[in-house]
């Protein structure tokens, strides 16, 4: 998970937003998350910017059957441990700052209808701006914190014995990293499989050669592959956040330092070459 930044709002999601936000309204209640349609018209757009990656894990989803997210979800929300009140943000379901691309096992499996909040926090009544007085314990990929900062993936083992594996916890203790690993579960099955034939691709392809020219010393060899294997960490790469932390695991900088500079963290997603 890295930082995304969605650009400027579709002109297409303003339309829809009038149009079903004063439907909304004419209900006299809360709507159920049934009634809340009409976000998906900037599926692809999102899609496109978060460069076809899943918001959560990064994997690579096609457009069709993935969901369009809502960070503050719109029917019901989970606000445990901070709050018990679970009133849904619906008058947010069409904001362009509230909705990423995800795929279902981050989404319906994993984080759903969860939306921790710190302890002692005041859910947003309907029609209240972000943030009030909320202190959400989960990332947000386009908010102005970087996940990098709050997540790390760590080659493990579950227990003292099993087999290592790509294992995603919270940086320096991060109670972000934390709730957003345990929300979304990052950890399962699935992603650890990926995760691992992802690192052997790099090793195969990237790493073992740059690990050969550092251990014989050849300055040009070194340079040469360091400047390949930065390539990288451009924001297409699926897994971006594991890739960086892998590198810096595989080849640490102290490594790099008598040639190369050592690794730099991953840009944002979506953010204009000329921004960067």
């Amino acid at each position: 998970m890295i930082r995304i930044a969605r650009g400027d709002e579709p002109a297409t999601l303003r339309g829809v937003r009038d149009t079903q936000l004063a439907d909304l309204r004419r209900l006299g209640r809360a709507p159920t998350s049934d009634e809340i349609d009409g976000y998906r018209v900037v599926a692809d757009e999102l899609w496109t910017v978060q460069h076809y990656k899943c918001c959560y894990c990064e994997g690579k989803i096609p457009a069709g059957f993935n969901d369009v997210e809502h960070y503050r979800p719109k029917g019901r929300a989970d606000r445990r441990p901070g709050c018990v009140e679970q009133h849904g943000y619906w008058w947010l379901a069409f904001t362009w700052s509230n909705l990423l691309f995800a795929c279902p096992g981050c989404n319906r499996s994993g984080k759903n209808d969860q939306f921790p909040l710190s302890m002692g926090c005041v859910a947003l009544c309907a029609e209240e701006e972000p943030p009030c007085g909320e202190r959400p314990l989960l990332l947000d990929a386009g908010a102005e914190s970087n996940p990098v900062e709050h997540l790390i993936h760590v080659l493990k083992a579950e227990r003292p014995g099993g087999p290592e594996r790509w294992r995603v916890q919270p940086r320096d203790g991060s109670p972000l990293g934390f709730h957003t690993v345990e929300v979304c579960k990052l950890n399962r099955r699935d992603l650890l499989e990926l995760r691992g034939d992802h690192v052997r691709g790099l090793e195969r392809d990237f790493i073992n050669a740059l690990r050969a020219a550092v251990r014989a010393g050849r300055r040009g060899s070194v340079v040469r592959e360091y400047q390949r294997a930065l390539q990288l960490l451009e924001p297409r790469t699926p897994y971006l956040g594991l890739t960086y932390d892998a590198l810096r695991a595989l080849v640490p900088d102290p490594l790099l330092h008598p040639w190369c500079p050592g690794w730099p963290a991953p840009a944002q997603v979506g953010l204009p070459p000329d921004s960067r």
